[in-house]
């Protein structure tokens, strides 16, 4: 069976401009049990209203099957025991406390971790008995650290989750990620502009344009398909095997070792051959 299936997706807004907008356009991929996906891409590529459409929060054409069963109005509810997403620091109840919040949230999750919810509370420095909106952005998101990852879900869902904390939250928050999917085989899908951070995180790269999938493959795939080229000046002629040029450097990201270092050398120009990032990935396909 499936983890999650994604079958012809498309999603239409309309705006002041324009009248049925596509932001999604007959999309399909799949997603396996236990991965990471980092999901990327330029603003408006589409990655929120996908995510959001998983969620069952907007309605789309298309089928979203989630562990062999069909999404819908019907069915999200019982889905969403097992799926978890946190996209951005929202105030739920703002003069409550966390303490005060979390009884009532934790009956919702048949399979919630306490001793998970105690290790992150441990590791915070801030009063759970403060009302939510007294928090700053930072605490508010490692408030909603346990909101995610204490309900043991099958699916996490992020949403630039973490673009307000400091970098030692971050880094804490992606090592509870990491130790939670290597015990419980979550799957984990996070869209976010912080690619460097999860270069060493995500076992697959999905990147987006246009409300398409126009990427979907692994680091280590990346790195063998792909070479980085970099010179003292940029050819002005396209080389054999050129994929693409990066804007402000002078680089470009080559399909074909070989080919391309053959050419260079017919042109006498000097170069040096470097493993592409995935930063470098994704400026040439986003």
């Amino acid at each position: 069976m499936k983890f999650l299936e994604i079958k012809d997706l498309s999603k239409s807004y309309s705006t002041k401009f324009f009248i049925n907008k596509k932001v999604i356009r007959n999309l399909s991929i799949e997603f396996e049990k236990g991965k990471i996906y980092a999901l990327l891409g330029r603003n408006g590529a589409g990655k929120t209203t996908l995510l959001n459409c998983v969620l069952g929060l907007i309605n789309y054409q298309g089928e979203i099957i989630y562990k062999g069963t069909v999404l819908n109005r019907k069915t999200i509810k019982s889905a969403l025991k097992t799926i978890t997403s946190a996209p951005s620091p929202i105030e739920f109840f703002p003069n409550l406390s966390l303490n005060q919040y979390l009884p009532a949230y934790r009956s919702l999750f048949p399979k919630w971790d306490k001793d998970l919810e105690d290790r992150i509370k441990k590791f915070t420095e801030f009063d759970w008995d403060a009302p939510f909106n007294s928090l700053s952005n930072g605490q508010k998101m490692q408030a909603i650290q346990i909101l995610t990852l204490c309900p043991s879900p099958e699916l996490i869902i992020l949403d630039e989750p973490l673009g307000v904390t400091d970098p030692v939250v971050r880094k804490y928050f992606y090592k509870t990620l990491i130790d939670i999917i290597a015990e419980k085989q979550t799957t984990l899908i996070v869209a976010t502009h912080l690619i460097n951070e999860i270069e060493n995180l995500f076992d697959v790269a999905v990147i987006m344009k246009n409300g398409e999938i126009v990427l979907k493959d692994s680091m280590e795939s990346l790195q063998k398909k792909y070479s980085k080229f970099t010179f003292e000046k940029i050819p002005d002629e396209k080389l054999e095997g050129e994929t693409g040029r990066f804007l402000g450097e002078k680089s470009i990201l080559s399909k074909n070792t070989e080919e391309t270092a053959e050419h260079l050398k017919q042109l006498g120009i000097k170069h040096i051959i470097t493993e592409p990032t995935l930063e470098d990935i994704f400026e040439i396909f986003a």
